[in-house]
């Protein structure tokens, strides 16, 4: 590339490189933006935060898992262990680099992104279907919650912080934290929402 400056012809380089670089600050630029519409659909959010039950919600679970995990990361260090229910409960720390069951170890610019686009999704369905689906909307709350809690561990620590053991003799559930819990109750209000569309459906059939 030729630039012009005081009528001198100067070289300037400008490769793969130099068009990664621009790329990449396109690429955060474009995800902040996208990240940005849901608040800007919302007129007031001052007001939002302190008359939505739904909001207060998101945060104050969003807050005790974080809280809960730094608990438990100082409470279980060097390998401790605490029996809550003998033979079948306790509390035990996993760094879980992956996702459940340990799947897709070390991919954690892939979960952060996973998480930022559900976030987006979930942010603009309520911002236009809040009152409309108020089930769906509370479940999405909650797996927002759980979502952006785990995500946050991995891109402060590149893991999770797993504390909840599950297990009887030689059998185990995968280690799991507060967060995963409020994630599958979302879920499970969903699914019950799901449910109960379809009995009104055969009903009025």
């Amino acid at each position: 590339m030729k630039c012009l400056h005081n009528k001198t012809k100067i070289d300037v380089k400008f490769g793969v490189k130099e068009y990664l670089i621009w790329f990449q600050w396109y690429l955060v630029a474009f995800l902040m933006g996208i990240f940005y519409m849901p608040f800007a659909i919302i007129t007031n959010p001052l007001k939002v935060l302190r008359k939505n039950h739904m909001f207060v919600t998101f945060w104050f679970t969003l807050i005790l898992d974080f809280v809960l995990k730094q608990y438990y990361s100082r409470a279980l260090a060097n390998g401790k262990s605490i029996s809550v229910i003998d033979g079948f409960l306790s509390l035990t720390l996993v760094h879980n680099p992956g996702a459940a069951f340990g799947l897709l170890k070390g991919k954690v610019l892939l979960f952060v992104l996973i998480a930022l686009i559900t976030g987006v999704v979930i942010l603009v369905y309520l911002a236009i279907y809040r009152q409309e689906d108020l089930l769906v909307s509370w479940g999405l709350v909650l797996i927002l919650s759980g979502a952006v809690g785990n995500m946050i561990d991995r891109v402060q620590y590149n893991y999770v912080i797993d504390y909840v053991l599950i297990y009887y003799q030689d059998w185990s559930w995968p280690v799991f934290n507060f967060a995963d819990v409020i994630i599958n109750v979302g879920v499970g209000f969903i699914i019950l929402d799901l449910l109960r569309d379809l009995s009104r459906r055969k009903l009025e059939d």
